[in-house]
C-alpha cells in the first residue's frame, strides 16, 4: 500500500513539476528587499509563499495616509526591462494588497494618484532566492 501511495504521488507530482519547469525556474524561500526609511507609501513588502517559479506573491503594506492623505489610487510593479508586471487599484483606507514582483530580479514599485496622474512614491525592490533551475 504505501509504495502505491508513492507512486500516485510521483504520478500527480510530474504534470506540476512539467508545469514549473515550462514556466522558467523554480526559486526556493524567495526574498523581497525594499527600503521603506522615511517612505510616506510603503511599510514593508512580504513574500507569501515558500517557493516561486516567474513571479513572487508578495504582501504590500501600505501606510494608514497612503491612499487618503497622499491620494495613491494604483500600484504599479515596473520589471528590469521597463515594462509594466503587474498593476492593481486601491481603495481609500486601504492598507494591504497582494501583488506580483519579477522573480529573481530588480523591479521597481510605484505608488499613483490616478485621479491627478502623478507618481506620489517610486522604490527600488529586488527579488532573490535558491534558483533550483
Amino acid at each position: 500500500m504505501t509504495g502505491t501511495l508513492s507512486r500516485r504521488r510521483v504520478v500527480a507530482t510530474i504534470p506540476l513539476l512539467g508545469l514549473v519547469v515550462g514556466s522558467g525556474c523554480l526559486t526556493l524561500s524567495p526574498t523581497v528587499t525594499i527600503e521603506t526609511t522615511e517612505s510616506t507609501v510603503f511599510e514593508q513588502l512580504a513574500v507569501t509563499a515558500p517557493w516561486a517559479s516567474r513571479s513572487v506573491a508578495t504582501t504590500v503594506t501600505l501606510t494608514p495616509e497612503a491612499t487618503t492623505t497622499n491620494g495613491v489610487t494604483q500600484l504599479v510593479v515596473i520589471a528590469e526591462s521597463g515594462s509594466t508586471f503587474d498593476s492593481t487599484t486601491v481603495d481609500s483606507g486601504q492598507t494591504s494588497v497582494t501583488m506580483y514582483l519579477p522573480t529573481n530580479q530588480n523591479a521597481a514599485i510605484v505608488a499613483v494618484n490616478a485621479v491627478n496622474g502623478t507618481v506620489v512614491e517610486r522604490r527600488p525592490v529586488v527579488t532573490d532566492g535558491n534558483k533550483l533551475f
